[in-house]
């Protein structure tokens, strides 16, 4: 017999009761979505949510409308068919083949944009690499690899860019690297190829901090790892380049030298205690910068023309600055101001050589600071001929001229000054010669009509006799490259002599419309034996 408390009894009977009111309530009132999900009801009879798939309600499909057939249309050939990507090529906004870039404006460099019309790669190829040695002759040649120019035809699409790439490469051979890297910036696309003479460039101008940043960002745009190696580490990835550089060895992905420096380069504890390191052969200027910075720096006199721009950074001492400055200012390559100011940086420590020439110049710039004509004559006449015998002249004129009058000289320096002013195309003189000979000289150059006193006005005056000819017809079908390089080899024939294969090249360039051009081409060849003889 169970006996139960009955305190227990009443609170029993009022749950009941409640239970049995909750119960009833529920089956009258709707049931929550959140009853449902926790299992406390059983699911509604009829649902309205629908999802892609499932069969089409009933009431759904007696409102729909009978579909309409459906017409099949093939979508047209430009819309992509898949989210596949292609390849991309970067260039700017505007950019076309590359062939046609360039620093200056067919206006800037006096040429007609279709120059190179009718004429096909090879041959253009071969124009190109022509080295004029009169130095206006020079200078036309020279705006021809800058120019922004319509290129030669070419025989298939393989060949684009490979006009462009020569051009910067012929700039390269003469020294002129900052006009090649400007080159190569103002195209609008990026190749491997014109990336790795970008990064040469850097090297030896400086600015190959930027190149290595530009690479990590796209590491596939140079395959050759020592540059990636060399500019991993630059980046401060040290046992990143020292991985690639063991992989690229094992795999003989790279020269034995090549690795030998970088080796050096990235323990260079180790290349301080290290023995003779051959020098890489050919040499390049990743090669040449490595040896540099293993403190094994290597001269600059016996490599190409382009390694000399190492050598006018302050690291350097200034003999091998000076030396290094007078290598590109014969070449044209360095203008003639950056070569005086280095002429004037410091006192001569020793005499002969370039330390004369510096001497030389320092005096003539001290004997025009006094105006004195007793001192500036005798100061030209030196400082002239120390420049002329070291191939410096077309540098020298270009320093002197601007400051020099012949007006207040006197003999054989009063001539001297007139011949440099007017060897840079400076007319302006303040007195009239009197020599007959200056003043043929001085009406060619100035755009009158000489008088035939000497051998070579003999042969050029009666260029200039004519009227002007009428400009080119772009309708007439006239291949104006080969036109213009033949004149030019036939204007370099005067400095040997051969005056009158001189003035047909000089009439040529009249009737190609380069009229400044062709008059000072022959006042070059008429000042040519007479500065040679001064110099004597």
């Amino acid at each position: 017999m169970i006996l139960i408390d009955p305190k227990l009894i009443f609170p029993a009977l009022l749950l009941a009761a409640g239970l049995a009111v909750t119960v009833a309530s529920a089956q009258q009132a709707p049931l929550s979505a959140n009853d449902w999900l926790r299992g406390e009801g059983n699911p509604p009879g009829y649902s309205s949510a629908w999802r892609p798939g499932d069969p089409v309600p009933r009431d759904a499909s007696r409102r729909r409308p009978a579909p309409a057939p459906v017409k099949r249309v093939e979508p047209p050939d430009d819309i992509a068919t898949s989210a596949a990507t292609v390849p991309v090529d970067v260039r700017r906004l505007g950019a076309a083949n590359p062939d046609g870039a360039g620093i200056i404006s067919a206006r800037q460099a006096g040429l007609p944009d279709d120059f190179w019309r009718g004429t096909d790669l090879d041959t253009a190829l071969r124009m190109i690499r022509a080295q004029p040695r009169i130095p206006a002759s020079a200078q036309i040649a020279r705006r021809v690899l800058e120019a922004q120019l319509a290129p030669p035809a070419l025989s298939g699409d393989h060949q684009t860019g490979a006009f462009f790439l020569a051009r910067v490469d012929e700039l390269i051979s003469q020294g002129a690297l900052p006009s090649a890297r400007d080159l190569l910036q103002a195209t609008g696309t990026e190749t491997s190829e014109s990336f790795r003479r970008l990064f040469d460039l850097s090297l030896l101008l400086g600015g190959d901090s930027q190149l290595c940043t530009r690479m990590e960002a796209a590491p596939g745009i140079i395959t050759d790892p020592a540059a990636r190696i060399f500019c991993m580490a630059q980046n401060g990835d040290w046992s990143g380049a020292a991985l690639v550089l063991i992989g690229a060895g094992r795999l003989k992905m790279i020269d034995p030298q090549m690795a030998d420096l970088l080796t050096h380069y990235l323990d260079d504890a180790g290349a301080e205690t290290a023995g003779e390191i051959a020098v890489t052969d050919p040499m390049t200027p990743l090669a040449f910068r490595l040896h540099e910075a293993i403190g094994r720096p290597l001269p600059t006199g016996d490599l190409d023309l382009a390694y000399a721009w190492s050598d006018l950074d302050d690291h350097a001492g200034w003999k091998a600055q000076l030396e290094a400055a007078e290598r590109l200012a014969r070449a044209r390559a360095l203008p003639a101001q950056s070569l005086h100011q280095l002429y004037t940086a410091q006192r001569p420590a020793a005499s002969g050589g370039v330390w004369e020439r510096a001497a030389a110049i320092q005096a003539l710039d001290a004997a025009l600071a006094t105006g004195d004509p007793q001192r500036i004559g005798p100061a030209l006449v030196t400082a002239f001929r120390r420049m002329e015998h070291a191939g410096m002249r077309d540098a020298f004129a270009m320093m002197a001229a601007p400051q020099l009058q012949p007006g207040m000289l006197q003999g054989n320096a009063a001539r001297l000054a007139l011949w440099l002013k007017l060897w840079i195309g400076d007319t302006e003189v303040t007195r009239a010669p009197e020599n007959q000979l200056d003043i043929a000289l001085l009406a060619l150059a100035s755009g009158g009509q000489p008088e035939p006193v000497s051998a070579a006005l003999g042969a050029l005056a009666p260029v200039f006799a004519a009227d002007l000819p009428p400009a080119p017809d772009p309708g007439d079908d006239i291949a104006l490259a080969p036109a213009l390089f033949g004149a030019l080899a036939d204007a370099d024939a005067g400095i040997q002599g051969d005056v009158t294969r001189a003035a047909r090249g000089v009439q040529t360039l009249r009737q190609l419309g380069l009229i400044a051009d062709a008059r000072r081409v022959a006042t070059q060849i008429a000042l040519d034996p007479l500065l040679k003889e001064a110099a004597q």
